[in-house]
Formats: structure tokens, sequence, C-alpha cells
């Protein structure tokens, strides 16, 4: 549609235009600035004043100009997942490192009958990639903003099955991909996938990679990983155009190790990604991958315990030298833990109890780290410093997990 012809069919008229229609009579390229520098809320409250600016929230032009300012403006949302009191539900927030005055506020989410309980197993641009946490086979492409989804098709599955996610977009390509990395019984038939004899242990299994591609909406197998993937580093983290895993403990380059294994969304194709010279072997153990101000990052737990970590940062993307210690976590905070009782009720935090003390956000404009501690803690820290500062916000939910992203009207279906 011409967004152009559309407004220009609209004249200033004080008796056909109401008060509240002045964009109207200004020019089309001064409209998409001023929204282009609005918060996600509010130019989603903009979206119903009228027929006109509803179909202004769909114009390209504004969708990619938004995109493109708050992504330099780092205008975050905060996105916490949490499933009391029964079913899994959203909520987010938008994120100053100024104030916490911000009211939290519920996502509605559309899909919650078919889909009553899911996991987050990505975000980029704006969108959500969710899958069914009881059955892992329905995956949601969903823009909490919009509320638009999509349900993606079925892909090949088997019973017994190990699986490791990840979704990302290319910005050559432009394409948005859904990664399953699934291990299988070893004894399976892929030609007949019900029929298998069952084995248990990991190492026994064989696997098969699955690739969705949000513009042909097809998923098609490259064949099997060279690679044993450590399941809690599922999903995987999206750095320069490829995601990333740390992999299960393993013999390379002739000694017992972790690596870093990455898949490149432009080639599907997977590389081992040098790491950091941090240490021995049992520093790496508990290490996870992730991103702070674009760059990939290697965090490595410290003896001390209680969150303490070593945060390397490789300045540039695939160089083994670029690896620069750049910030180290005391064990000054003390997160609070949540009670037995809510251990045993809350799936999100059955889950996460198995992992990591500690996760790394992202890089705040200030400088400053945002944490998400164990128990429900939102921490900022300051590396000048070494000060802790919590984060609350009216209508928190108690029990979360937390999901940064920049808020956009990013479609769910491509043309």
């Amino acid at each position: 549609m011409d967004f152009n012809r559309e407004f220009k069919k609209r004249k200033c008229n004080k008796e056909e235009d109401k008060p509240t229609n002045w964009l109207s009579c200004l020019p089309h390229e001064i409209v998409l600035d001023i929204l282009s520098r609005l918060p996600i809320k509010s130019v989603f409250q903009f979206r119903f004043a009228c027929r006109s600016w509803q179909l202004l929230s769909h114009d390209p032009h504004l969708v990619s100009m938004h995109m493109s300012r708050a992504l330099i403006d780092q205008r975050l949302c905060l996105i916490f997942h949490c499933d009391y009191p029964i079913r899994n539900q959203l909520h987010f927030v938008e994120f100053s490192d100024v104030d916490d005055c911000e009211i939290v506020r519920k996502i509605d989410t559309p899909f919650a009958s078919s889909m009553p309980e899911f996991s987050v197993i990505g975000s980029c641009n704006g969108l959500l990639c969710l899958v069914d946490s009881l059955l892992a086979s329905s995956i949601y492409i969903y823009n909490p903003f919009t509320r638009d989804y999509k349900v993606l098709p079925k892909s090949i599955e088997f019973q017994d099955q190990i699986v490791i996610f990840g979704f990302g977009f290319h910005p050559v390509t432009k394409e948005y991909k859904v990664i399953k990395i699934v291990y299988y019984p070893s004894a399976y038939n892929l030609d007949n996938p019900r029929h298998f004899r069952r084995l248990t242990y990991f190492n026994s299994r064989r696997s098969d990679v699955q690739i969705y591609n949000l513009c042909t909406n097809e998923w098609r197998s490259i064949g099997e990983i060279p690679y044993r993937l450590e399941k809690r580093s599922s999903p995987g983290v999206l750095a320069s155009g490829r995601l990333h895993w740390m992999s299960q403990c393993g013999k390379f380059n002739g000694r017992r190790d972790r690596i870093i294994v990455s898949f490149d969304l432009s080639d599907d194709s997977f590389r081992n990604i040098p790491k950091p010279d941090s240490g021995a072997l049992r520093s790496w153990l508990s290490s996870y991958v992730a991103v702070l101000g674009g760059c990939l990052c290697a965090f490595v737990p410290l003896p001390l315990g209680n969150g303490a970590m070593d945060i390397w940062v490789m300045k540039e993307y695939g160089v083994q030298d670029s690896w620069v210690k750049e910030y180290t976590i005391g064990p000054n905070y003390s997160p609070s833990f949540i009670g037995p009782e809510f251990q045993k009720s809350y799936s999100i935090w059955r889950n996460y109890l198995n992992g990591k003390l500690v996760r790394i956000l992202c890089l705040l404009k200030n400088g400053e780290i945002l944490l998400e501690y164990k128990g429900g803690s939102l921490v900022s820290y300051n590396p000048d410093s070494g000060m802790f500062k919590n984060h609350t916000f009216q209508g928190m939910p108690r029990l979360f997990r937390t999901t940064v992203l920049v808020g956009s009207f990013n479609p769910v279906v491509l043309s």
C-alpha cells in the first residue's frame, strides 16, 4: 500500500478532521521522523487514535526507522516471563538506567489456549521465539507489541530426543531463522523414526540439524552436527550474525576441554570459535557465553563463588588475540534466594536453579552491566565503583526470567 497516497487523500479541514489528527497536516517524512523517536509504548497507543494512524503504523519505512533509532538509542524493554499462578505469562517494562518509575504491564498472549506453557528460546529485533514447554513440538514467532504471531510448521521429531534451540537474524541476508539441533538415540531409523531401540546415554546419540527460514516458511535438514552441545547453553547466543553455544566437555586439540561452537546464519555452517586463554579446564566447566555491547563474551566463574566471575570480551569477532578480560564482578552482592516451596511449584525456576547463579543480560547505556540473579533479583553493576543497584518496578512479578529486547513493529509474516 502507498502510505504517501493514503495521507495525501486526507485534507486538513477543520470540519472533517479531529484535533487529534494534526499529523496528517504535516509532510509524510516529518511524521515518520517524529514517530520514530517515540518509545514503543507511545507509538503503540497512537495506533488507536484513528484509521490513518493505524495504517501509518504499518508503513515499512516507519518500522525500519523506529527499529534503527531504538537500537542506536538503546531503548530497551525487559520482558518478564513467569508462570504464576497457573499459566505462563509475559510482562514488560520500558527500562531506563536513570530511574525505575515505569510500571510493569501484562502482555496478552493470544495463543494461550493452544500453548498454555511455553519457554522463550530467543529474541531478535523485537520478535520473541517461543516453544511449547510441555511437548517442544509447537514453535511460535511472536511480536509482543503488535500481538501478531506465527505458528511454525511441524518438523521431524523423535522419541527420547534432546533439543537445543537458536533464533536469530542475519543483517546481510535479511533472513530470520530458527535452529533445532536434535540429539536422538543412535538406534533410530531416519526413514521410520518410530522404530528405535531406546538408549539412554547422550554419547550414544546421533544428531539432526533442522533449520526454519521465516521467508520460505519451510524446515530443512542439513544432517548431523560434529559437536556435542551443552544442553544448558540452549538457546544459542546471537552475535555478528551467528548463534553460539558451549560444547560438552570432550577431547579437542589433543586435550580435554570445552569449546565455543558457532552457527553462521548466512551459509548454515558450524565453526569452532577460539576461546580466551583464561586458565585451566576447571574454570570453564561452568562458563557460558553471552553478548555485551554487540560483542561475543565469555563468562568464567571465579573460585570465590556467589556469582563472582571474569568477563572476557572478543573485541574483533573470530580473532583469538582480541579476547580481553574486560570486567571482574566480585562476590559482594547477596541475592535473595527463593524458598523450597517455590522451587517445587514453578517450572521456570525448577529449570533455572539447575543452571547458573547469575545471568548477564546486557550492557547499559551508562556503562553498567544488567544482571539477573537466581531468585528473581534484577541488579545493575557499576564496573568503576564495584557497586550493585537493585531494580524494582511497580507491578513486577514475583518469579520471572528476563529477556531483553528492543520493542518494534516488525512483522512476523515477511512479504
